[in-house]
């Protein structure tokens, strides 16, 4: 492997839809670090919650590591995701998987369509990071971006659960400055349906590395399983310093997730 790559730690990633040699690729191009977040199911019961909840463990943690990627998980109910019965249900066995150190968040969670029932189910995740004292992975959808991340900023205001231990995800032009602005993490992801690579470059150089985490999203739809790869050569082309880069890349999810 060519020692001048950047070390990458790319902070959201959906390894169950990737096959080894995906894996294998994004490791070749230097993500050595990855978080793994909880995804949307076609039927989403309290059983099938369980069952992704448990593969994402027991299944794609060890696979990572076997492919040399060292993982760490982020667990909840994406608002694509919420069961028409039984959200406490899975809400309430969430505590245990957070024992041991592999589950270093909870989410995905947040709106996609908004809505009452999003809504609830949001505000109870929410109360149940702030009990437990978690770091948060918020999902803002394509589609009405703007809108949907202003009224997720404002849940998350009065959820009362500490700004600086959400990260607010598939941030763009328009909504990165207001997520920043209360105070919350942001993060970039470089897939075709959110962020292209250049556009994610642009806002580096105009914001700065302060609290921006890159990541792919790779493995819901049709993802760049190098695009964070892809994203530090532009950053470095673009004569940002390495420091710079090596934030955004690598050490701002490290330091957001503190995994052991």
């Amino acid at each position: 492997m060519p020692t001048t790559l950047l070390q990458l730690f790319d902070a959201h990633l959906h390894p169950e839809a990737l096959s080894d040699q995906d894996l294998e690729s994004m490791r070749f191009f230097g993500v050595e670090r990855a978080l793994v977040v909880a995804h949307h199911l076609p039927e989403p019961t309290p059983k099938a919650l369980r069952k992704h909840f448990d593969d994402l463990m027991l299944r794609q943690l060890p696979r990572l590591e076997r492919l040399g990627i060292r993982a760490w998980a982020a667990l909840g109910v994406h608002p694509r995701c919420i069961p028409r019965r039984g959200l406490s249900e899975v809400l309430s066995s969430l505590p245990d998987y957070f024992r041991g150190g592999r589950v270093v968040a909870l989410g995905e969670t947040g709106l996609h369509s908004g809505g009452i029932e999003e809504e609830e189910a949001f505000l109870e995740q929410l109360a149940l990071a702030r009990q437990l004292k978690l770091k948060v992975v918020v999902h803002t959808p394509v589609r009405d971006k703007e809108r949907h991340t202003r009224r997720i900023l404002t849940l998350l205001r009065e959820s009362g659960v500490r700004p600086s231990r959400v990260l607010v995800d598939h941030a763009n032009g328009r909504t990165v400055r207001n997520i920043l602005g209360c105070g919350h993490w942001a993060g970039l992801t470089l897939h075709p349906e959110a962020l292209k690579a250049e556009r994610a470059v642009a806002l580096v150089r105009r914001l700065g590395s302060e609290r921006l985490v890159l990541n792919s999203d790779a493995g819901d739809g049709a993802g760049d399983i190098l695009g964070l790869a892809r994203v530090a050569n532009l950053l470095a082309k673009a004569k940002l310093s390495e420091r710079v880069v090596k934030r955004v890349a690598h050490d701002n999810a490290a330091r957001f997730y503190r995994p052991r």
